[in-house]
């Protein structure tokens, strides 16, 4: 229900910060609203045919999924047919979709770590070849995101893939040195110039109040306009020329301005809502393979819920991610509507393990063995 309310609340604010775009590129206020609602219902689709398959399923062809995935990345650095937009090779064009490759890449990456880090504890438990493995793995999807480039996916990537690690027993001392040997190279990277220099230094001029960045500054204009109770739907004005991106990485801002305070503490508390929701099935699912995926899925909409929420009110340097559910686009929303449709399969097949069923029929399920 609360995917529900959030994709509602999505139709409606996309409507409300692309219409003026819309109309006045191609002659159509609903230009922009009609695709995403498409969009909406296919992920809605996409969600309730995953919730019917035993999430075992899905890590089983994880492997594959995965190897799948780092092709389709390799050939987005490689192809000179794959077109850049805005300095990066980030989407892949199929004719009648475009999609963004790092955002399967993630769900992959997520579903094989459940599997791999549940066998590696019966095999290597805390072992270093354990860690080296995983590690090596994530390199591999995390690489060619960063050469991209975007920066953005994959700090988030190998964030939200580590503490999978961490939260699966890896040892502590591992991945502290692990950070310790990454954090020069990051430093390195950050200063070596180019937007992600740029980026860092306006966000640091912006916490002094000198030089805010126009995005930013905007953005910010956008939620003083919108006091408590805002402008109401519809009146807001920075998506006028004002705010770039009003209905995708910054929507949260039109959200802000046209339903104010009020409104954007709501929206705060439905993703609050659904992480503690995500992790209740998480603490109830009795093996270990669905606990680490069920984590990884919930912390994945969260992080990127937070992360877009920071970035807007410049709380956190200026990136492009997507506010789960409710930003214009497909590849981000299918991704998360498929993990919505596993957590709802985890939760059916822990609740039968619960009560005692011998397996669920409709997704010809097994009994589930505790993990101690």
């Amino acid at each position: 229900m609360i995917v529900v309310v959030l994709c509602v609340i999505s139709v409606v604010l996309v409507y409300s910060a692309s219409s003026f775009k819309a109309q006045e590129t191609y002659g159509d206020s609903n230009f922009f609203l009609k695709k995403h609602f498409y969009k909406v219902l296919i992920g809605f689709v996409i969600m309730l045919v995953v919730a019917q398959v035993n999430y075992r399923f899905w890590l089983s062809i994880s492997p594959a999924f995965l190897a799948l995935s780092l092709l389709v990345l390799i050939f987005m650095l490689l192809s000179p047919g794959v077109s850049e937009i805005r300095g990066s090779k980030r989407w892949l064009n199929l004719g009648f979709i475009n999609f963004q490759p790092s955002e399967f890449a993630r769900l992959a990456l997520l579903l094989f770590l459940s599997l791999s880090l549940y066998a590696a504890k019966l095999v290597w438990p805390r072992s270093i070849k354990s860690f080296l493995f995983h590690l090596l793995i994530i390199g591999a999807i995390v690489i060619p995101v960063l050469l991209q480039p975007d920066w953005g996916s994959a700090i988030l990537t190998a964030t939200l893939a580590l503490t999978l690690m961490f939260l699966a027993g890896e040892r502590v001392r591992h991945l502290l040195l692990l950070g310790a040997l990454a954090a020069p190279f990051f430093v390195f990277f950050l200063a070596s110039g180019g937007y992600r220099t740029a980026r860092i230094k306006n966000f640091i001029s912006a916490l002094n109040g000198e030089n805010v960045a126009w995005q930013a500054q905007q953005s910010l204009i956008a939620f003083g306009n919108g006091h408590f109770f805002g402008l109401g739907l519809g009146n807001g004005r920075q998506k006028f020329h004002f705010l770039p991106d009003p209905f995708t990485d910054f929507i949260f801002a039109i959200f802000g301005e046209e339903l104010g305070l009020l409104g954007t503490v709501a929206i705060l508390a439905l993703f609050v809502l659904l992480f503690r929701s995500g992790l209740r099935i998480a603490m109830n699912t009795p093996d270990l393979q669905g606990r680490l995926l069920a984590t990884g899925l919930v912390l994945n909409i969260a992080v990127y819920a937070f992360t877009n929420m920071g970035v807007v009110l410049s709380l956190l340097p200026t990136t492009g991610v997507p506010m789960p559910f409710i930003s214009y686009g497909g590849s981000a929303l299918f991704v998360n509507m498929f993990a919505v449709g596993v957590l709802l399969n985890i939760s059916e097949n822990s609740a039968l393990a619960k009560n005692g069923h011998a397996g669920n029929r409709r997704t010809g399920s097994r009994p589930i063995r505790i993990i101690q």
